[in-house]
């Protein structure tokens, strides 16, 4: 496949602020086809999105109508994602790389004040024209390894889905470090990040894009930072020969320490 069509389809598989974070940092890659998602692969629509439209706008806007879809897996009753949700305070909660605002809809009745941060600028953009009448949003666009310009100890709950699988160990401990500056005494953070702790010399060139990290890692590394962790849910990703075991975790912590 020709080198620019694949960097189109990386650009359009991939959420537009990781691969964007990716190409700043100068991480490279062969092109990752696995589906990022479970219940839809998004590869058997990736001829079709490039042959019709060549903006890589587009092929984000792509990416993110298909996340829409998938929504429940996030949210259903049964989920993980969602019993552990169940154990935030929303009272004023950020999202860590919101992307199109998905999520913002299945807890917005629940918070007094919604902090959507992404490292993307359009994505902010996006959010801010669909929530236009939601007064108690916030808008950030932060580096890709901080809560930049949210104030010190201010907020209840921080979290992130499906898209901190992605990140760099590195780039973890600083969000680390700066979700306790900003959450409260007893707030808490739930990150749903990799557990593909193996060839690290591979970065994010996993399965499903996951990059190095692992349960234990992660744990070390909160613990380090002043928080103690309530629960790690490993579970598998992905579905049928693209289903990898034990490739995720959700980590719920808490603040006990300020650092």
């Amino acid at each position: 496949m020709h080198q620019m069509r694949i960097k189109k389809i990386l650009k359009w598989c991939i959420p537009r602020g990781i691969y964007e974070h990716m190409k700043k940092r100068r991480l490279k890659s062969r092109a990752i086809l696995e589906p990022i998602n479970t219940s839809i692969d998004i590869t058997r629509n990736i001829g079709d999105a490039w042959k019709t439209d060549d903006s890589t706008e587009k092929y984000s806007n792509k990416y993110y109508d298909f996340a829409e879809n998938i929504i429940g897996f996030f949210w259903e009753e049964n989920t993980i994602f969602y019993k552990r949700f169940k154990q935030l305070d929303c009272s004023r909660i950020v999202e860590l790389a919101c992307g199109h605002g998905r999520h913002v809809q299945r807890y917005l009745d629940k918070a007094n004040n919604i902090s959507l941060v992404d490292i993307n600028q359009q994505n902010i953009d996006f959010c801010k024209e669909r929530y236009s009448k939601e007064i108690k949003i916030k808008y950030f666009v932060n580096t890709g390894n901080d809560f930049k310009d949210i104030e010190s100890n201010s907020q209840t709950a921080v979290f992130s889905y499906d898209a901190m699988v992605h990140f760099e160990l590195l780039d973890i401990l600083s969000y680390l470090k700066d979700a306790n500056r900003i959450l409260i005494n007893g707030g808490k953070l739930l990150f749903h990040h990799s557990n593909a702790d193996y060839a690290p010399e591979q970065g994010w060139r996993k399965p499903h894009g996951r990059n190095f990290m692992s349960a234990d890692i992660f744990a070390y590394l909160a613990l380090r930072h002043g928080f103690a962790v309530l629960s790690q849910d490993i579970f598998s990703w992905g579905n049928g020969n693209r289903c990898y075991e034990d490739l995720d975790c959700l980590s719920l912590c808490q603040k006990v320490n300020t650092i």
